[in-house]
């Protein structure tokens, strides 16, 4: 048993790399400054310096998680939207079940106009949280955009029953409608638009289209 003890000690050591106490608390102390830095910077529009906040933040025990999801909202920004693209895989992996990064994931594809990934990542969303309105717009906005206009048809339809006076919504499902060729449908909802927003671009540039 005596053996046993004097080999655990080394082996500990070994686990937290022989890192004195002191450092490890001074290290989780200087994280939340970070991020208080990391906010500063982006309210300034530093979105390079922000994001090496985030960085020295994960360098130093940040929840990577949370190091994660900012740091693919601050390579939005920033536009290098493949970064962006694998910081919010990264936090997708670390919390599976959650919305958040999902939806996050949308934004750098919505900017690519990658539109097949994009159908992807609104379906993955959809498939834990079936209501989110941010999700079906876009996913709406995906299927029109990919040719797949009969599905932005059923998009559109169920955004239009959940939310009936928006007219973003009735007017993609006018001009889905239209692309599949049902013409006398799409001119009711562009003429219901026009009903309450006579100057919706959109609905006039709809209704005129033969």
């Amino acid at each position: 048993m005596l053996r046993l003890r004097r080999l655990a000690a080394p082996a500990l050591c070994g686990v937290i790399a022989c890192v004195p106490l002191s450092r490890l608390a001074a290290q989780g102390e200087r994280v939340p400054g970070l991020y208080r830095d990391s906010y500063a910077l982006e309210a300034k529009r530093d979105y390079a310096g922000a994001l090496a906040r985030v960085r020295e933040a994960r360098s130093a025990g940040s929840n990577a998680y949370f190091a994660a999801i900012r740091s693919g909202w601050l390579s939005y920004l920033l536009a290098d939207y493949q970064a962006s693209i694998g910081s919010y895989t990264a936090a997708i992996a670390a919390e599976p079940k959650a919305v958040e990064p999902k939806l996050g994931l949308t934004l750098p594809l919505l900017a690519l106009r990658n539109w097949r990934e994009l159908e992807r990542a609104c379906s993955a969303v959809l498939a834990v949280d079936a209501h989110n309105v941010t999700a079906l717009a876009r996913l709406g906005l995906a299927q029109y955009n990919a040719g797949n206009f009969s599905g932005a048809e059923a998009t559109y339809r169920k955004l239009v029953e959940d939310y009936p006076s928006e007219s973003d919504y009735r007017t993609g499902l006018g001009w889905a409608l239209l692309k599949l060729g049902k013409t006398a449908d799409a001119r009711q909802w562009f003429e219901s638009v026009l009903a309450v927003s006579p100057d919706n671009a959109s609905a006039k540039l709809g209704l005129g289209m033969r």
